[in-house]
């Protein structure tokens, strides 16, 4: 027997919840009971949909990424590239790169919890980099072979930097990278 379906804005007011009180207060400082207070949601009606705080942050996380940050579409690998790098980059100076680092964390130390953040995340904004380079593909643009190890030289450097330099996440060095994939897509 099918129970009632989920309601879409207590969704919605624990994201946004978990949202302000990660930057407010930090990883560390979000617990279950924070984000019932804070959301005005029940903390039952939040362990019905995550089993632990580092589930609720990352399902925030992921519907923000899917939200707002874009598969640029500019009909040129580099601009493409560049786009999505820049906002990405933009985006690892605040919250997203508070909560990012964080869920890295736990993932280090869950081997589910990292298979959950590479399904509910991770796989998503691959998935972005997979459509500009199928369509750079599509215009001659692409020789390499292998689309994941271009992914992987998209997403390394900036989960390196994330975690050690976070400083370094500039548009410059969005170009830089950018560039630098460009010449290894070439590469046959």
């Amino acid at each position: 027997m099918a129970g009632r379906p989920r309601d879409p804005s207590v969704d919605d007011a624990i994201r946004r919840a978990t949202l302000e009180l990660v930057e407010r207060e930090g990883y560390r400082g979000v617990s279950m009971e924070g984000i019932a207070a804070c959301s005005g949601v029940s903390k039952q009606a939040i362990y019905r949909r995550y089993s632990s705080k580092g589930e609720v942050i990352l399902d925030a996380l992921a519907f923000y990424a899917r939200k707002n940050l874009p598969t640029p579409d500019t009909g040129d690998l580099r601009e493409d590239l560049l786009t999505l790098l820049e906002e990405t980059f933009a985006g690892q100076h605040g919250i997203n790169g508070v909560l990012n680092r964080a869920l890295a964390a736990e993932a280090l130390q869950d081997e589910g919890f990292a298979m959950l953040l590479t399904e509910r995340h991770i796989r998503h904004r691959r998935d972005a980099v997979r459509e500009i380079i199928g369509r750079a593909r599509e215009r001659g643009e692409v020789a390499h072979p292998d689309d994941d190890f271009l992914i992987d030289l998209v997403f390394g450097p900036m989960w390196y930097a994330l975690l050690f330099d976070v400083g370094k996440l500039t548009d410059r060095y969005a170009a830089a990278l950018a560039d630098a994939v460009v010449a290894a897509a070439r590469m046959s």
